[in-house]
This record gives C-alpha cells, structure tokens and sequence, in this order.
C-alpha cells in the first residue's frame, strides 16, 4: 500500500500590490507642490522623475515620495496634520491634471452626500481600485468608512476626502477613528 504525500493547504496568492498613474504624482507634485530643484532631484532618486514621467509607478514609489512630500513641504507641521496637508495638496493638483478634471468638474453639482458614494469610483481613477470601502450613514451629513488600505496614511485620506467634499461645496470635518496595519476607520461629517 502506498502513502500519499500530506497534502499542504491551498495558499490564496497574494494579488500584485497596485501601481499609481503617473497623473497621480504629477498632480502632487508638478501642479500641486510645483516643485523644483533640490526636491525635484530627491523624488528623481526615489523613482519619480518629474522630467520623464511614467504612465504608472509601483505603490512603494507612491509611498517614499508622498513621505517626502509630507516632510519637505510640511515639515513643521505634526505628522497627521503634514500628511492630511499631503492629501489635500494632492487633490487640488490632481483635479487640474486632464484625468482629475473629469472627476472634478461634477462635484459641485453632485454634493456632498452623492460625492462621498463615489468615492470608491474616484480611488479607482487613482490607481487604487484595490481598497474596499464599507460605508455607513451618520445622520443625514455624515458617513462612517471603513477603508481596507495597506499602503496610504489615514491621515492622508483624510485630508484628501476633506479637499474632494470642499470641491463638492461641503465643510467637511474627518476624524481618523482608528488605526490598523490593514487599514482604518473615517468619521465624515459636513
């Protein structure tokens, strides 16, 4: 009788980690942060050159560059107020990038409530189709979110949602509930 081999669970591949349209970082840092120099030959160092842009970078990229953005640019701030300036930065210059003004354009007419339901559709024009959003009412002007993220500070996030909601004629306020290495939980009001 012959034994047969122990059989090792089946893994579940790990999908790719999600890469980041070049608009991406051009809105942050070409018509956002406008930067030049010195900055502009660090972001080159660490994958970004604003001189040769690519169509995509790999998330990591993303990463290293919005931490040097945050530190650059914000660096007297402290680090969850630098990186929600980021995201807001991020934002204003990607809605003037031709990809950002489609999405742009419609929120003013759309408000704030309809504009927060498509904020998985908007992530996904960011490269970040990944993320899972679960949404929750709060009253009649507010959402609690629940964002699936490994690669994006909340903080950051938030200051870009917050930017997104101003575009839609809101005064938003965000609070970072909490924190978890696979993502984190939003409290929007407006």
């Amino acid at each position: 009788m012959a034994i047969s081999p122990l059989r090792r669970p089946t893994e579940q591949p790990q999908p790719p980690p999600p890469r980041i349209p070049g608009s991406v970082l051009e809105g942050l840092f070409v018509r956002g942060l406008k930067v030049s120099g010195r900055f502009a030959e660090e972001l080159a160092l660490l994958g970004y050159d604003i001189k040769k842009p690519e169509m995509d970078y790999p998330v990591q990229v993303w990463q290293r560059t919005a931490a040097l953005a945050r530190q650059e640019a914000f660096g007297e701030l402290s680090d969850e107020e630098g990186y929600r300036q980021v995201g807001r930065t991020l934002v204003n210059g990607f809605a003037e990038t031709l990809v950002g003004r489609v999405a742009a354009v419609a929120l003013p007419m759309i408000g704030p409530a309809r504009a927060a339901e498509r904020i998985p559709r908007y992530l996904a024009m960011m490269g970040r189709a990944d993320i899972e959003i679960t949404m929750s009412p709060v009253g009649e002007r507010g959402r609690r979110l629940h964002i699936t993220d490994r690669y994006n500070r909340p903080d950051l996030m938030a200051g870009g949602l917050e930017r997104m909601l101003e575009l839609a004629n809101a005064q938003p306020r965000i609070t970072v509930e909490e924190r978890s290495a696979d993502g984190y939980r939003l409290l929007v009001r407006w």
